[in-house]
Parts: structure tokens; C-alpha cells; sequence
């Protein structure tokens, strides 16, 4: 869960398992996430007034769609909406644009509707994404964090990535989880850059470090050693640095590629009296059982904050 956005998953298949001789860095660090899409994200159509007075849509006749992704607009790569915003102010008449749904290209031909704000084309788009989550691991071969994609919050979709970045950033407060009402924590991101990503996969996001990872290594456990009882999970959720809480794992099921490969309860009461609970922000915790880096945290039961549901370690590896 990046706070504060709401965040889905999409099914990939899974990996094989790893090594038990692998070894990885746990860290538990609350890290903010920037990130660029590659191409702009069609979150939706509207109709604009042109100037005969007549509501248009030009996208949507055109045959654009939400969750399409624009990659180029007459010829040129679409990479900022400001992008968009120029290209229309400096042509007139028709727009080529090229289209990609479900991984297929197509160029579509629209007429942009002349308004008293210049050339529209009735489309909302999304360049970009921001918030915070926790930084699961760390080793020679990079980081990964999260434990599930980051999607778009208006059409559930992984958000396809050009470039972002893991950076340091300041936790300012903390809502509660309720029954029905998802906590989160908020914070500022402080620009200091931790890491650049590389992937964004539904088993977290993976990238390289800016310096040499620091902290003790752990083995990764694999599947087969993962038992249900206790455990604990390591997280910063006040700014005073990661601490280790007590955890359940009530369940461990088939690795589904959906990041809910095991069921958790939080069951340290220091974490609920802070956070109540799983809150957003705290995707990609990670949990150790009997000294070995077993999964991360990736997300809350609306209905009950003190459960939720968590990634198996060996997916992870396999992705990253």
C-alpha cells in the first residue's frame, strides 16, 4: 500500500523458487516513491465545448478508451501532459496519435474541437505518480520494495514505468485503521534519491542502489520453511526508526502471483496502538521467521486492520 494512494494488483505467473543460500539485507525503512509512466495514461474521456457552442468529445469518438496509454502525438514520444498542452497549441487541424491497448499500437487520426482555451481533445491523462511505502530489502544487486505493483488509481492497471526513483522522506502523521476505514501514513519526500527503479512488477518494485547497501544479511527462507505462528515484521511508522513488531502468519497458501500468498495478524500491541493496525505506507515490511527473511506485507483487510495479506520471500527473489 504507497501512501496515500490506493493501489491494486495484476496476475503475473510466478517464479521459481530461490536459493536457500540466498542471502538479502531486510530493512523496513518508510521511503518515499516517484515515478514516471512510459507514455500517459488515459484515466478518462470528457466532452468540451467548442466554439459554436456544442459539446464534443474528440478522444472518445476517435475511439480512445480509459486505461488506453498515449505513446506518441504526431510523431513525437507523449511524455508529460504539458507535453500534450503544447503540441495541440502549435498545429492546426488533425492529430495523429499513437495508441497502445493491451500492448498493441495503433495510430488514430482526431480533430481537436477549437475552444476559447485553444485545441482539446477531451482527455484526462496521467504522467506520474507519487507517494510513500517501505523499503523491503536491500542487497548487491539492488532493492525491492512494496510487494505489489503500483497501479493506476483510476483504471487498477500497473502503471507502465519510464523512469522514478526511491528517495528519503519525513513521516508528519499517522491515521489510524478502523473497521471499513484504511489507515495511512502521510509524509513529506524529501528529494534525497535512494535508489533509481528499474521495474515495476506485480511482486514489488525493483531498482539499483545509489551506494553500497549497509546491514546485516539474513537467509531468504524458502516456501517449504515458512510455518504458520509467530514472526515479526520490521517497520518505521512514527519517524523514530524501523523497530521490530510480533506478527502471526494464520496462513500460508499456493505463491498466487497476486502478492497474497499468506494471510497475517499483528499481534504486537506498541504497533496497534500507533497505527491500529496494517495501514498504507507499510506495503513491503518485511517479515522474518526464525531468522529468515520470509515475505513482505502488501495489504490491509478493509474490514479488520489488524490482518492483511503478505508476499512469500521467494517470489520476490525470483522477480527481482
Amino acid at each position: 500500500m504507497l501512501a496515500p494512494l490506493a493501489l491494486s494488483a495484476v496476475l503475473f505467473s510466478f517464479s521459481a523458487p530461490v536459493s536457500a543460500e540466498e542471502y538479502v539485507i531486510p530493512s523496513g525503512e518508510c521511503i518515499g516513491v516517484k515515478m514516471y509512466t512510459d507514455g500517459l495514461i488515459v484515466v478518462g474521456t470528457s466532452d468540451v465545448t467548442d466554439l459554436s457552442g456544442k459539446n464534443v468529445s474528440p478522444a472518445e469518438e476517435s475511439g480512445i478508451a480509459k486505461g488506453d496509454i498515449i505513446k506518441k502525438i504526431n510523431g513525437k514520444d507523449a511524455v508529460s501532459n504539458e507535453m500534450v498542452s503544447e503540441t495541440l497549441s502549435s498545429v492546426s487541424g488533425d492529430v495523429t496519435v499513437t495508441v497502445e491497448t493491451n500492448g498493441k499500437e495503433r495510430g488514430v487520426c482526431i480533430t481537436p474541437a477549437v475552444t476559447d482555451s485553444g485545441p482539446k481533445l477531451g482527455l484526462w491523462l496521467r504522467d506520474s505518480t507519487a507517494g510513500l511505502g517501505t523499503l523491503t530489502y536491500t542487497s548487491d544487486a539492488g532493492f525491492a520494495a512494496l510487494g505489489h505493483a503500483i497501479c493506476d488509481v483510476d483504471t487498477g492497471s500497473i502503471m507502465p514505468i519510464e523512469r522514478g526513483s526511491i528517495q528519503n522522506c519525513t513521516i508528519t502523521s499517522i491515521s489510524k485503521g478502523r473497521s471499513g476505514e484504511p489507515g495511512a501514513i502521510t509524509g513529506d519526500i524529501d528529494g534525497s534519491e535512494l535508489g533509481k527503479i528499474t521495474k515495476n512488477t506485480n511482486y514489488g518494485i525493483f531498482g539499483e542502489l545509489a551506494s553500497k547497501p549497509s546491514g546485516t544479511p539474513v537467509p531468504v527462507a524458502e516456501k517449504s520453511e515458512v510455518r504458520t505462528g509467530g514472526a515479526v515484521i520490521l517497520a518505521d511508522v512514527n519517524g523514530e526508526g524501523v523497530k521490530e513488531y510480533s506478527i502471526r502468519i494464520k496462513r500460508v497458501t499456493l505463491p498466487s502471483g497476486s502478492g497474497k500468498d499468506m494471510v497475517i495478524e499483528v499481534t504486537d500491541n506498541d504497533l496497534i496502538a500507533v497505527t491500529g493496525g496494517i495501514v498504507q505506507g507499510m506495503s513491503g515490511a518485511p517479515i522474518l521467521q526464525n531468522g529468515k527473511f520470509v515475505g513482505a506485507v502488501t495489504h490491509v483487510f478493509v474490514n479488520d486492520p489488524l490482518s492483511g495479506y503478505a508476499i512469500l520471500a521467494e517470489n520476490m527473489l525470483g522477480c527481482g
